[in-house]
């Protein structure tokens, strides 16, 4: 069964769970709520999308100069594997970066001796790396032991937001992601140099605006009710003291930082990238966001894969995601020949 196969019928699975609870929304429901309770100023309202009629079904694209992946018959490298799950790692060591020890959890299956592809799932605002074991240790378990991958929860500070800071000194969280932290993966456990990146919320930001700017670096992308345009939220979650107040000469580094921006200026690159946007039909905070982004990606003839589902800005609508996001980047980490030299290394993003 090839990828494209195999995502065909998870397309028209989800996509007819989509269309089901999908419908065309009441004005009423585009409110822009201020955010979380620390926030006490509103996002921005314009430019608000309209409700999208249809679930994206374009056919997910295979990698530039890669014929169409094979993957085991049971699909996507699924198993099954009695006993226990996994085991989960906590390790920790000195950033350069971030002039402080960054730690991060690694699920591994239990007992793995192969090299294994690995999943970066990035956490959100307020949060830490702990979030995702403390949210769904059982969950992730069972999800590595069954697609025979590394999951990896890395720290990126509660309002850290992914980014190297011009303000804050000590705020490199891309420098050290990158330069740091997957190397660092990479000499403690057996990987095979193949890595997607995933996300929920300040983490969904994290992962698109990483995979943008450094393009070849992650197998594939997805996100979970992703902030995903930075200059709609110019007074919220604390933004502000990561990339300057929106003007002047910030705004230049805002929308170098918005994973809709960066969109609209890499069509070349997207259109070999896997991607998964999933977002939570009441979700007040990110839900504007995602319908630009699918609507961008749509305008610009981009195969993606875009859901809207029931539920809120919460972890009983993350948790009850993961598995798909993971089976997502299952099936494109196991199916494309990672390349003989290792995973291309990012530039300097500054």
């Amino acid at each position: 069964m090839s990828c494209r196969q195999a995502y065909s019928i998870i397309t028209f699975l989800f996509g007819l769970m989509a269309i089901i609870v999908t419908s065309t929304l009441a004005p009423e429901a585009w409110t822009v709520d201020s955010g979380p309770a620390e926030s006490s100023a509103a996002g921005t309202s314009e430019n608000k999308p309209d409700s999208p009629a249809s679930i994206s079904s374009r056919p997910l694209p295979v990698p530039v100069g890669s014929p169409t992946p094979q993957l085991p018959e049971k699909g996507c490298g699924s198993t099954e594997s009695p006993g226990p799950r996994c085991r989960i790692e906590r390790q920790e060591f000195f950033s350069d970066a971030c002039a402080d020890r960054m730690p991060y959890y690694a699920f591994v299956p239990q007992e793995s001796r192969e090299d294994l592809p690995v999943l970066y799932l990035l956490h959100g605002v307020f949060d830490s790396y702990t979030a995702w074991r403390d949210q769904a240790e059982n969950i992730i378990c069972e999800l590595v032991s069954e697609y025979r991958i590394i999951i990896v929860t890395p720290e990126g500070r509660s309002f850290g937001w992914y980014a190297n800071s011009r303000l804050v000194k000590n705020n490199q969280i891309e420098n050290y992601f990158l330069n740091e932290l997957i190397p660092d993966v990479e000499k403690k456990f057996h990987t095979n140099g193949r890595c997607s990146i995933a996300g929920l919320s300040m983490g969904g930001h994290g992962a698109f605006v990483l995979c943008m700017r450094h393009p070849g670096v992650f197998s594939s992308v997805s996100a979970m009710s992703g902030i995903l345009d930075i200059t709609r939220h110019k007074n919220q979650w604390r933004l502000a003291e990561v990339f300057g107040p929106y003007e002047g000469e910030h705004v230049a580094d805002w929308e170098r930082h918005s994973a809709l921006k960066l969109i609209e200026q890499s069509a070349d690159y997207i259109r070999s990238l896997p991607m998964l946007i999933t977002v939570a039909k009441d979700d007040q905070f990110s839900i504007d966001d995602n319908r630009l982004v699918h609507r961008q990606l749509e305008k610009m003839n981009v195969g993606h894969l875009y859901y809207e589902s029931p539920g809120g800005h919460d972890w009983a609508y993350w948790t009850s995601q993961l598995p798909l996001h993971v089976s997502f980047h299952a099936c494109w980490l196991k199916s494309i020949k990672p390349p003989a030299d290792g995973p291309p290394r990012p530039k300097d993003p500054n």
